[in-house]
């Protein structure tokens, strides 16, 4: 679980629902239906005409992912690499008896296509690192998305706003025009308040956090096919461990993992 995420989804929540109550012995005036209805639903219809309804679907598992998933270790991946490497150069079917439990994704991908022999290493190559690429730029383009979804919800806190102020105004020729002047106007200024914190406590928090994990991924994985081209070479451990270690920065990179699985 990205504990992270969800402690600052938790967090951004808190700090709303603790403003509203504490800032007013009203806080109810801060739950209009109107102006939900117009930041929501107005996102929602916007992001469909921006956005195919299938990629929305898929931002969401992103969404749930990057929440309440896990995203990958390297220092999983580096201990996996080195004793794959020990291992393949004792026996061959090393590789192919600890393919199933390989935590890695990318590198079970690399490990399963040399373990069917049917692909050449210069072709493998080219696979690993097309899909790398490819990879790189959907996270890429998952991250710019939801940081375009981050325009709508202001605008259209701004668009309920205008509309509650508009018809304010319509009604101000009354007998009790001025006292309900102030309660009218907070209520059309809380369709900004929604527009403002779905804008800057989910989504564009997201798009960093998915532009950030999808740099650590395209480290790994290029990590992965440089330690995979060793691995497949039957290269020493030590070499496949000091290799992919370049990866991390000198306080990152520890105590080497021969020395610890001895």
């Amino acid at each position: 679980m990205n504990l992270s995420a969800l402690l600052g989804l938790l967090m951004a929540f808190s700090v709303m629902i603790g403003a509203m109550v504490t800032s007013t012995d009203k806080a109810k005036i801060f739950l209009d239906t109107h102006a939900f209805v117009i930041v929501i639903g107005g996102t929602i219809a916007a992001s469909l005409l921006s956005f195919s309804a299938k990629k929305l679907l898929s931002l969401m598992k992103v969404f749930f992912k990057r929440t309440l998933g896990k995203n990958d270790d390297i220092n999983v991946a580096i201990v996996e690499m080195v004793d794959l490497a020990k291992g393949y150069r004792e026996n061959e079917n090393y590789l192919r008896d600890k393919h199933a439990g390989i935590k890695t994704p990318f590198l079970k991908e690399a490990i399963g296509m040399l373990n069917e022999g049917a692909i050449d290493s210069d072709q493998m190559d080219k696979i690993l690192n097309k899909r790398a690429h490819n990879m790189a730029h959907r996270h890429e383009e998952d991250a710019e998305i939801f940081k375009a979804l981050a325009k709508f919800p202001p605008a259209f806190g701004l668009l309920g706003a205008v509309i509650g102020i508009i018809s304010l105004m319509a009604n101000m020729g009354g007998a009790d025009a001025a006292q309900k002047m102030g309660p009218s106007f907070a209520i059309a200024l809380v369709a900004t308040m929604y527009g403002i914190a779905v804008a800057n406590f989910i989504f564009l928090p997201l798009g960093e956090n998915l532009a950030k994990a999808n740099r650590m991924d395209q480290i790994i994985r290029q990590m992965v096919i440089d330690g995979f081209k060793l691995i497949r070479d039957k290269k020493h451990p030590i070499v496949v461990e000091e290799s992919i270690k370049s990866y991390l920065l000198p306080s990152e990179r520890g105590e080497s993992a021969n020395k610890k699985a001895a």
